[in-house]
């Protein structure tokens, strides 16, 4: 089901890539009013929006006549709080605007943002929100977020003109038919920057084999690892063949191995243009048998169900030891010095792979408390230039990264920002701190010279011959976004569950599969999966 979207980026692709202050308190809204007969929801707001724009004729330009201060709640990756990034003061300078912010890690981020959402007492815009698309939606519905399609179309022309060729509209719409953030897009091989499969084939070279064809092929791989010295260093036991961190939230990234191009957050995918719900299809409980039998042999790390991602990262980074794990670069779980031993392990013979829309959800939304969304979204549309890619991917030239002269960048190491790579990235651009509104540079991937990233844009440039979108824009009513946030939850815990006991051996599938199924059902798979399903027929 490859979509015009996917054809118009990929002709843009390069050939590859990489990776509160004082914010007014929510004023009282009028509340929205549903017409569901016209499936449309008209707030005052939205009218307000019109009427805005359509007085705006000139545009807002940047630096400001007069500084303009917003308060933000932004999510952050590092310790860096984003009011001390490089890239962001720089931004902020050059526009005359500045902003009060509260720093949330990402760790804490649902909670806290749970907690201020709850409170009411919440800033002018979020940045980098661990909030789902429904939820935004029903956020925006409930007036809290404010209707962007306007403002966007008004003073965004950069996004509005890659949204309109891309015709990504659909996919940042609510039901109600508004839109209710500014999205980052990605480009290019970073549209399959999502969990791979990476296979040690330093290992197969090793002992001779070729890449696995099919699922008989890749288990007689993980055997020979497992028992033939794949290392090469005379201990044929130092050799752990397939691991993963957090359990079946990492397995289920080998789905699309068993012929289903998973969609990660629903549990869905398209089969011989039918919608399944795979957590009870047939297919999904062989994939279960075949985990068990990787465990029982000794294939399968039995620390995958316990170990969390610092420890998987910390032991293979240890020494060579990884015969194949699920990440979304090699060198997260195999370190830097060994990273090129691993590449993406092909889709076997008719398969394909989950591509991505390039849209990351939850990048920016504005509140009711913000007096002046124009120009927020403005000053967000600059990032959506090849100039403010290279500012929100590389961050400020001369301070975090240099321009070689000769087509090339390199990270400025030793200079102003810090003496690593991480470092750099960390307090010198908005890209590695958190995901703001906004797009790669074609720079980005036409002048990288950090190896282990350019060996990463080359693997995922592999995947893009095999990707293919999982679902269609799909859309939902505020009453069914609550239910499926609602039935979401615990059935998401208990197919975790069920799985780690199936594979580990605690219960056996055979017995319990009937079982597992009905109570699947009773806990509201039958309702989710409905609801899942008119989604999908509305969006064909």
């Amino acid at each position: 089901m490859k979509k015009k979207v996917l054809a118009v980026l990929l002709a843009s692709a390069m050939v590859a890539s990489l990776v509160s202050g004082c914010g007014n308190k929510a004023s009282e809204t009028t509340g929205t009013t549903t017409t569901e007969s016209a499936g449309t929801t008209e707030t005052a707001s939205a009218a307000a929006v019109s009427e805005e724009a359509a007085g705006e004729s000139e545009g807002i330009t940047f630096p400001l006549a007069e500084t303009k201060n917003f308060s933000m709640l932004c999510i952050i990756n590092g310790d860096t709080p984003m009011d001390e990034v490089d890239a962001f003061k720089h931004l902020n300078e050059q526009s005359n605007i500045t902003f009060d912010v509260n720093s949330i890690p990402q760790e804490d981020a649902s909670e806290k943002e749970g907690l201020i959402l709850s409170a009411g007492d919440y800033p002018d815009v979020f940045i980098f929100s661990s909030l789902k698309k429904n939820d935004i939606d029903k956020y925006g519905a409930e007036g809290v977020f404010v209707p962007l399609e306007d403002y966007i179309r008004t003073y965004a022309p950069n996004l509005t003109s890659l949204l309109d060729e891309r015709e990504l509209w659909p996919y940042i719409t609510a039901p109600d038919g508004h839109v209710y953030e500014m999205p980052a897009l990605n480009t290019g091989a970073e549209l399959e920057a999502g969990f791979h499969i990476w296979l040690n084939y330093q290992w197969l070279d090793n002992l001779g084999l070729s890449e696995p064809k099919n699922l008989d092929e890749f288990h007689e791989v993980l055997t020979a690892f497992k028992e033939q010295d794949a290392n090469g260093n005379g201990d044929p036991n130092d050799e752990i063949p397939l691991s993963v961190p957090d359990g079946m939230s990492y397995l289920r990234n080998y789905l699309p191995y068993f012929g289903y191009n998973l969609d990660s957050d629903t549990w869905l995918a398209i089969q011989d243009g039918k919608l399944v719900y795979i957590p009870t299809e047939e297919g999904y409980k062989e994939f279960l048998r075949y985990f068990t039998d990787l465990y029982k042999e000794g294939l399968l790390d039995p620390a995958s169900f316990t170990q969390n991602y610092d420890q998987i990262a910390a032991m293979g980074s240890s020494g060579d030891v990884l015969g194949c794990f699920s990440a979304l670069a090699s060198f997260q779980f195999a370190g830097r010095d060994q990273d090129e031993e691993y590449q993406t392990l092909t889709p076997f013979a008719g398969q394909v792979y989950p591509q991505s829309t390039g849209i990351m959800h939850g990048s920016m939304m504005i509140t009711d408390a913000c007096d002046d969304p124009a120009t927020l979204v403005a000053w967000a549309d600059q990032l959506f230039t090849q100039e403010g890619g290279e500012l929100y991917w590389l961050g400020v030239e001369g301070n975090s990264y240099v321009d070689n002269g000769d087509g090339t960048w390199s990270w400025n190491i030793g200079g102003p920002i810090g003496d690593d790579i991480a470092t750099v990235r960390e307090k010198g651009t908005l890209k590695y701190q958190t995901a703001f509104p906004g797009i790669q540079p074609d720079f980005w991937f036409t002048g990288i010279t950090d190896p282990d990233e350019s060996y990463l844009i080359t693997q995922r440039a592999k995947m893009l011959d095999y990707g293919e979108l999982t679902l269609p824009a799909m859309t939902y009513t505020t009453e069914e976004t609550e239910t499926i946030a609602s039935l979401k939850a615990d059935l998401d815990s208990y197919i975790n569950q069920y799985g780690a006991q199936v594979i580990t051996g605690a219960i056996d599938l055979d017995d319990s599969w009937d079982d597992y199924v009905s109570t699947m059902n009773t806990m509201g798979a039958s309702e989710l999966f409905e609801i899942y399903q008119n989604a999908f027929s509305n969006a064909k």
